[in-house]
Order: C-alpha cells, then structure tokens, then sequence
C-alpha cells in the first residue's frame, strides 16, 4: 500500500499495468522522432508491419498514412551492408539570374545575326532558316521557368499512397555491385515500391548470391526475381513485368546501372495526381560523372538538355524521350501497348532500340507526358571512348526510327513535332555548314570563325543552367568545373558526335544493342569525392 494523504491509501500498480505503460510512453517517444507528413493533423497511431501508420476517418473508409520517421534501419545490401549515395536538389533562385543572362545572349545573338546579314548581302537566302532556328532555340531558355515542380495536397498524397507501383529491372552483363545497388536504393527509398521485378535477359553475370538475398522473406518489399531462357532484348525483359502484374497502377522502369535517389519515387509520382498525365520522366544526375574529362562533358551537356529543352518539352505536356534510366508510367497505357512495343517494325525491319522513346510515345497517345524536375536518377555512364561512341550510335539509330513515328503520329501544332523538325534541320546543318565551309574556303573563313565564336558565346552565356542542380559533397571548384565543361560539351557533341548520329541515321535499319555484347562495361567503383558525400540514412 502506498500513502497519499493522511487518512487514505492507493493500491500499487501491477506489474502488467507499468508494463503497459511503459510501452505507451516508448511508442510516444518514437512518434515524437517522426516528421509527420505536410498539413496531417493530429490523429491516432496504430503500429504496422514495418512502419508506423497513422489513420484518419474519411467518409466510410478509414485512409492509412505512412509516418515519416526520423531514422530508419536501412535494410542492407548483398554486397554491402550500405551504399554511398548522394543527396541532389534542384534550385529556382538561380533562375532569374540566368534568365537575365539568356535574355542579353538572346537579344546579342539576333543583333549579329542581323548584322553579318546586312553586310554580307549574298548570305540573304540564309536569314529565313536562322531566324526560324533563332526563335525554336530561344524559347526554351524563357519556357523553362514555367518547369515548376509538381506539389500535392494531403488529399492527393493519400491518393499516391494507395497505388500499387512495380518497377521493371531488366539486367543483361551488368556489374552485380551496381545491381546491388540500385536494389537497395529501391527497397530504402522514401516511397518504397510494392514490387521489384527483376529480368535477367538471358544469361549473362552471376547472380546467385543477389537473388538469394533479396528474394529472402526477409526483405520489407516483394521482390521476384526470373531469367529469361535466351536473350531476347531489353523490350521482352520488361514486357515479361507488364504482362505478368495486372495488380499493378504504376510501372517504374529503371536500368540495372542506376541508382535512384531517396526520394526520386515519392516526388516522380506527384505530376500522376493529375489525371491527364500520362508518363512522367526523371532527371538524370550522372553517377560516376567525376571519373574523368568524358563523363564530365556528358554530365554538363545532360543536365542542360533536362533543365532547358526537356523543361520547355515538359511545359507543353510533350516530353518526347522518358529517360530508361528512370521513368514512371501508367500501368493499363503500358499494357495496352506491349503488343505493339513488341512487334514494332519500320519499312518492314523489326525495331529493337528505342525502348523508352517508344514507351514515351505510346503515353503521349493517351495524354501528357512531363518531367518531374526533383525526382532524380543517378546513372552509370561510359567512361571510355569506345563505349560511349557505341552507345551513341545505339541512341541515333533508335531515335532515327523514332523521329519518323512522331513526324506521323504527333499532331503538327504540338511542340514536339516542331521540336523533331527542328533536330532534322540541326543535323542536317551542322553536317552541310562544315562541307559548304571547305568548298567555299578562304572565302568562307570569316563565317567559320563567327560561327564557332558564335556557338561557344551562346554555350557560355546558357551554361549557369548546370549550376542548378546541388549536389551533396561538390565542392565550389567542381561546381565550377562543371560550368565550364558545358561549352566543351557542346562542341563535342557537335563536331565529335554528329558523324555517329547521321551514320546512324543511315544506318537504322541495324537494330542489335552494340554494348554490353562482350560483358560488363562500367562497374562500380570508388569516385575521388565520394568520401565527402553523405551517407543516406532511410
């Protein structure tokens, strides 16, 4: 018996009583260290299988939440029990600054277009296509700005939580470190998947040990896991996953190479709570892209493209090439179009490139396709010259292809169609420009120098746009560098490049994946500033 006042006398607890009690105050505790989701309101907590949930009364129906913890035991890799990833972010407040900067290049640009017409009256003619091409190349620098991030309410977020989402791993000679990883970026993401369906396309690596452990009952999310009897290419791997989940809303397609960051697929579903979205493409941040000069100029002259010419694509709703790298889509468009996507031919020839340009294409079909600007990938890119110059060709002749399906099937007053126009004129000139210089030299050599003075003012006045993306464990200096390796990037792309994209234009009706044929290509290694990145806790 225990004294209260005098004259009275209280019973002590029982043991099962402080027991409980002491459970209800760690629980209060741990829901203490979570971050609520945005606007939820105070409401019960109820314990789940492997999270805290809270549930709220709506209509008839009770809604269950996911409560976002603080710190949650990340649930380990094959290979290794936690991966090095960075977290990466993009920026507006840069953006008026840059815009400033276009609208100087813009208005400098058209004044000496103006200019050499004037006096140089025989080059006349010329003054209809440049002036078309200075008004298409123009408009993205402004028509990005409108490339907002997609933001939803608490109602629309309950809406996300509730579709069932499945992501296709296809795998062919991949370095089973980086397939590690990019399952476990998977499976520790913010919004984790209901389904990770895994298609090895054929034999190729060794994969006993990756499969074991993550098919284990073990791991928080299903994961299947199956090889296809011979190589069949990467359109079959992922049909095998379109045709073999009708439970699924959403199919997510992620190269085996690649990496998400964690929260690429909780931001990459927000454009979905708009029911005329279709598809929605995700940004690539180049994984390995301080591995040397290649990877550099390939990082600077992609974020560009994605922040500028996708942006402006993303605005109209005609987004045109859902990166493979990482892109989520609407699960009946895509069954629907797997006969199709399978059994595509041009002028009688089977087309096997262009995977995701023709995903992308079969969405715009059925509504807009857009980009999300903060969920990011992080994509294994060559580092060598050879297999960068095949995976170049690889993409030219796959979109050659794919530049004919939309001249047809887009209409003619969308921006995409315009777009691919305005990439016919731009290879076609940049291959003419140089032969018409040599046939017309020394007379010409004034035009060459404008010319190339010409590409890389522009270049150096729009490369701010790589400054965008942050990067955790960049240091300013490698901040810098990228910004100057923009220019470099064009140059290369222009001059370098473009052979391999009209010889592969030519060459179209070749359709075999001309890398990964002789094994694994780019395998996981430690990049020089990866001891000062973050390690990403779940």
């Amino acid at each position: 018996m225990i004294k209260d006042q005098p004259g009275t006398t209280l019973a002590r607890p029982s043991p099962d009583v402080l027991f409980a009690a002491r459970q209800q105050a760690g629980l209060n505790a741990l829901l203490n260290c979570a971050t609520a989701l945005e606007d939820t309101d105070d409401v019960p907590a109820r314990a789940g299988v492997d999270q805290l949930r809270v549930s709220r009364r709506s209509g008839n129906a009770r809604d269950h939440l996911p409560v976002r913890l603080a710190a949650r035991q990340i649930y380990p890799g094959a290979l290794n029990a936690d991966y090095v990833v960075p977290r990466v972010t993009i920026e507006r407040s840069k953006l008026i600054v840059i815009t400033v900067i276009s609208a100087l290049a813009a208005a400098a640009w058209a004044a000496d277009h103006l200019q050499f017409i004037l006096s140089h009256r025989a080059y006349l003619p010329l003054m209809l296509p440049w002036g078309l091409t200075f008004i298409m190349s123009s408009i993205p620098l402004f028509a990005a700005w409108a490339d907002v991030p997609y933001r939803v309410t608490r109602r629309q977020q309950q809406m996300l939580d509730r579709l069932h989402v499945t992501v296709a791993v296809p795998v062919y000679n991949e370095d089973p470190a980086l397939l590690d990883r990019c399952i476990w970026s998977l499976v520790n993401s913010s919004r984790r998947p209901q389904c990770i369906h895994v298609v090895e396309d054929g034999e190729s690596g060794d994969y006993r040990a990756l499969r074991l452990h993550w098919t284990s009952p073990a791991c928080p999310c299903e994961i299947r896991w199956e090889r296809l009897p011979q190589n069949m290419g990467k359109k079959w791997a992922q049909s095998r996953v379109f045709t073999t989940h009708p439970e699924a809303d959403i199919f997510i397609t992620v190269d085996s190479d690649t990496t998400l960051e964690h929260r690429a697929i909780e931001e990459g579903l927000k454009p979905l709570a708009d029911p005329g979205v279709a598809s929605v493409a995700g940004i690539e941040e180049i994984y390995n892209k301080h591995a040397n000069w290649l990877t550099r100029l390939c990082a600077a002259r992609n974020t560009y493209s994605q922040l500028v010419s996708w942006s402006t694509q993303s605005v109209f709703g005609d987004v045109l090439v859902n990166r493979g790298t990482f892109a989520i889509y609407r699960a009946p468009v895509i069954r629907e179009a797997v006969p199709a996507y399978l059994n595509e031919t041009f002028l009688g020839h089977p087309v096997k490139l262009g995977d995701d340009s023709a995903l992308t294409l079969f969405s715009r079909m059925h509504g807009r396709t857009v980009q999300q600007v903060t969920a990011f990938s992080l994509p294994m890119y060559p580092e060598t010259l050879s297999h960068h110059f095949r995976q170049w060709l690889r993409w030219s002749r796959g979109g050659s292809v794919r530049n004919y399906w939309r001249l047809r099937y887009l209409p003619v007053r969308s921006w995409g169609w315009w777009w691919t126009v305005l990439a016919f004129y731009y290879t076609l000139a940049s291959f003419g420009l140089p032969v018409f210089l040599a046939l017309t030299w020394p007379r010409s050599e004034r035009l060459a120098a404008w010319a190339v003075l010409l590409m890389l003012g522009w270049a150096t006045a729009s490369a701010p746009h790589v400054l965008r993306v942050r990067r955790t464990g960049e240091p300013v200096m490698t901040r810098i560098g990228t910004l100057l390796a923009y220019p470099a990037g064009l140059v290369w792309s222009s001059w370098c490049l473009r052979p391999i994209r009209i010889y592969g234009m030519f060459t179209c009706f070749r359709q075999g994946w001309v890398t990964r044929q002789s094994g694994v290509e780019v395998a996981a290694a430690v990049i020089s500033d990866e001891r000062s990145m973050r390690r990403v806790r779940c």
